[in-house]
């Protein structure tokens, strides 16, 4: 079962408009009778019997009124979602019709007939093969469809050696409600491939139980890939494998709504050049990861690599914990990623919350946005480090408008970079509360500025580390000039026990934010990452 916190979710802007062909729905079967609408039949009229008395005068006639009203004739049926339905059934025969009451038994067969506009629906049962997507390109408002039949449960499994149970390497695939059940092997659930692989669309399936490097993978050079509400769980091995990986080279992938978790790598990743890459060239591009699920993966919910231009928006994170190859992060940007913006996230009991920086190759990460995150409950028990926000070897970073609350160690570190200096990084309108640190600033750090933040320790007064001392929010301004229209006071939540952090009427945080530009409803923008006021 999907968890729904109280986050809500900003419609992104569409990233790959011809994926709106993909749209859901009932389907018509291309052959079906549909109704047709008949007019309403006129009652029989009684037979008038004589008068048995003289009639009597006849009356004036009334003026005649407006004519009873034809009513409108029925609105055309709508055109079948498919021109062809092909059937599949473990009980089929490949010499069948392929129609549903005489269907193919192999999703093989079915393939090597589907043409453009097409679809081939799945019965119940188990079908142990694999599905090699490459005959044919289908095209804009005419998918090649595989799918499952209204109500079925048709799972598949792998049949032979190979390193894929669906192999996408042609344009207009859409694949929707399957079981990918790998069955241990060694071998992804589903993959992208190639340069021809572009527009495919993976809806609504389960995929399971792999032992490769990831359950979904979009690698060499596909492109405009939609993975969209799935659940994808226990890809496991003695090293990494991952729920969803986009790889160097790829470009315009969304993962949207899908369940990942307890994966032995990362619920997504995003590689590129540096740190692993197994294809060389140009690093990743354009990547959407919206309103997921990503808990309890043996690494990191999300971990961007040497990728340009990826988004994190809406998405719930949590239950990651330290291991021997990570920290346990939420979100970790590292390697020479860029353009990145993590917004609107909920990311909760994780070894760290969000790092930025640290594992560096080349040239650290840059240009980072952090904007309306919900930081919360960090784990710091066995050997975890129990951060809020961790910027560390990393350049550009505004931190804008989060709310990080409840970490055993600080709320937001800084300067402690192993590998280079934190530079360039603005804190601004954030609400920084019951922390053991508010925030701790190490000495590499240059172009830092921090300020129109509200911190709040219900234990009393806040404490910051900085310079090896453990100042006040007064000793805190006298050392780094900072945080001059900060306060501390405490921040006034809705009910923060319950989970919900929206500012009551009274906040200490409500229309005292700075203006950064950004659209905000009352007086002046809120501190924290919920506006107030909005309709």
């Amino acid at each position: 079962m999907r968890i729904r916190w109280l986050l809500p979710v900003v419609p992104p802007a569409v990233l790959i408009g011809a994926l709106a062909c993909g749209e859901r729905g009932g389907s018509i079967a291309s052959g079906d009778e549909l109704p047709v609408s008949e007019g309403s039949a006129t009652a029989p009229q009684p037979t008038a019997k004589p008068p048995t008395s003289p009639p009597s005068p006849t009356p004036t006639a009334p003026t005649p009124g407006p004519s009873p009203q034809s009513p409108p004739p029925p609105a055309p049926p709508p055109p079948p979602e498919f021109s062809r339905i092909l059937w599949v059934a473990p009980n089929g025969n490949d010499t069948a019709a392929g129609t549903e009451r005489a269907p193919f038994r192999t999703v093989s067969k079915a393939l090597s007939l589907l043409q453009p506009g097409e679809a081939v629906f799945l019965k119940t049962g188990t079908y142990t093969e694999r599905l090699r997507l490459d005959s044919r390109d289908g095209a804009p408002g005419r998918y090649l469809t595989v799918k499952a039949a209204p109500g079925a449960k048709p799972v598949i499994k792998p049949a032979g050696s190979g390193t894929t149970l669906l192999d996408v390497r042609r344009a207009y695939w859409r694949v929707e409600g399957l079981t990918l059940d790998v069955a241990g092997e060694d071998s992804f659930a589903a993959f992208w491939r190639g340069a021809g692989a572009h527009h495919g669309i993976l809806r609504g399936c389960t995929l399971k139980n792999g032992t490769s490097g990831a359950g979904v993978n979009v690698a060499e050079r596909a492109s405009d890939v939609l993975i969209e509400d799935n659940a994808i769980f226990n890809f496991q091995r003695s090293g990494d494998s991952h729920g969803v990986v986009v790889q160097t080279n790829s470009r315009n992938v969304v993962v949207r709504g899908n369940d990942i978790h307890h994966n032995s790598g990362d619920g997504v990743q995003c590689l590129g050049p540096e740190g692993g890459a197994t294809e060389p060239g140009t690093p990743f591009d354009n990547l959407l990861v919206e309103d997921n699920d990503l808990h309890e993966n043996r690494e990191n919910g999300a971990d961007i690599k040497t990728c340009t231009r990826v988004t994190l928006r809406g998405n719930r994170i949590w239950g990651h914990r330290r291991s021997a190859s990570s920290a346990g992060e939420g979100v970790v940007v590292h390697l020479s990623a860029r353009d990145i913006t993590l917004e609107e996230n909920e990311v909760r009991d994780n070894g760290r919350g969000i790092n930025i920086g640290g594992v560096r190759q080349g040239s650290p990460p840059t240009h980072i946005v952090l904007r309306r995150n919900l930081v919360l409950d960090g784990y710091g028990a066995d050997g975890n480090e129990g951060t809020g926000i961790r910027i560390d070897t990393a350049v550009n970073v505004k931190v804008h408008h989060n709310t990080v609350w409840n970490m055993p160690t600080h709320c937001l570190g800084l300067g402690n970079g192993d590998s280079g200096p934190s530079q360039d990084v603005e804190a601004r309108n954030n609400i920084f509360g019951a922390c053991a640190i508010m925030v701790r600033a190490g000495s590499a750090r240059s172009g830092v500025s921090f300020d129109g933040n509200l911190y709040f320790s219900p234990q009393g007064h806040v404490s910051f580390r900085v310079d090896g001392k453990y100042p006040d929010l007064v000793g805190w301004r006298s050392a780094t000039r900072w945080d001059a229209h900060s306060v501390e006071e405490e921040p006034g939540f809705q009910d923060a026990e319950a989970g919900d952090f929206r500012l009551g009427s009274a906040s200490a945080a409500r229309n005292e934010g700075l203006s950064l530009g950004q659209a905000y409803c009352g007086s002046a923008p809120d501190m924290g990452a919920r506006e107030s006021d909005c309709p």
